[in-house]
């Protein structure tokens, strides 16, 4: 059994617009936060907890955790084990590219499900990391463009259009 936790949060110069996280967590807890990029979590051990609108999501292997940008949401571990996790931060603009490339969804796009089991998805967002890691710059870019495509098609829709706040 793990009992060492580890992070590595980088950015891959040739996947501009992508920060990528590979990590594993036994006792971290993330308080509420947002991104300005979307998350696209796989899980690759143990079980991922969060809350999201009002919902405690759980992720597992081979599951996904898939949160919008700028929605608040927690993270902590769903096992005595912890989880691990490789995870894609896309700018919405890339995004937004992709969607409109490969997918027919009109207005903004998005996740309709903050937790879904692919393990497809999962393999790709993991192969992404690897890919990076080995400086394979055209492999990166096809893999994420395959697995952003993917997910939208099979877990997205139109994001609800959202109002400016005022003071």
């Amino acid at each position: 059994m793990v009992t060492r936790e580890s992070a590595r949060h980088w950015r891959y110069p040739q996947l501009p617009g992508v920060d990528l996280l590979r990590a594993r967590y036994i006792h971290k807890t993330f308080v509420w936060h947002t991104h300005e990029s979307f998350v696209i979590a796989a899980i690759t051990e143990g079980v991922e907890e969060f809350h999201h609108r009002g919902v405690i999501e759980r992720a597992g292997p081979g599951g996904l955790a898939l949160i919008n940008p700028d929605v608040p949401h927690t993270g902590r571990a769903g096992a005595p084990e912890g989880w691990a996790y490789s995870v894609l931060y896309p700018a919405a603009d890339l995004v937004a590219g992709i969607a409109a490339e490969t997918t027919t969804l009109r207005g903004t796009a998005g996740f309709r499900a903050p937790s879904v089991d692919d393990p497809q998805s999962a393999r790709l967002v993991t192969a992404v990391h690897r890919a990076a890691e080995e400086g394979n710059a055209l492999a990166a870019d096809s893999l994420l463009r395959i697995a952003v495509a993917r997910l939208l098609r099979e877990h997205g829709g139109p994001l609800p259009e959202r109002t400016a706040r005022t003071a």
